[in-house]
């Protein structure tokens, strides 16, 4: 797949109550993550933003499939399997802080 085929950057945001986080994909990142804090009952956080990798999602989505919660929803500890190359391109402002809802 020839990256920008389905645009947009690539990003984790995570639920400050489950801890769950989705793995998705956008081309306008504040609205998206917006839209998503309006339909949840719980804090949202951006995670980890891989810009111009949104046509990874699919593959990201499978590399995590054996810690799907729901639909684009993955458990925490499963982020261990992000393929690296997207892990170490996340951009440098991310602060891995697993209690950053306290």
């Amino acid at each position: 797949m020839k990256p920008g085929l389905w645009g947009g950057d690539l990003y984790g945001i995570q639920s400050a109550v489950t801890g769950a986080v989705k793995i998705g994909r956008s081309s306008d990142l504040p609205s998206r993550l917006s839209s998503l804090q309006v339909g949840s009952p719980h804090r949202l956080r951006l995670i980890l933003l891989v810009p111009n990798q949104g046509h990874r999602e699919k593959e990201v989505h499978r590399a995590l499939g054996s810690h799907r919660t729901q639909g684009e929803w993955f458990l925490e500890h499963g982020l261990g399997d992000i393929p690296v190359d997207i892990w170490d391109h996340r951009e440098a402002w991310y602060i891995e802080a697993p209690d950053w809802w306290r």
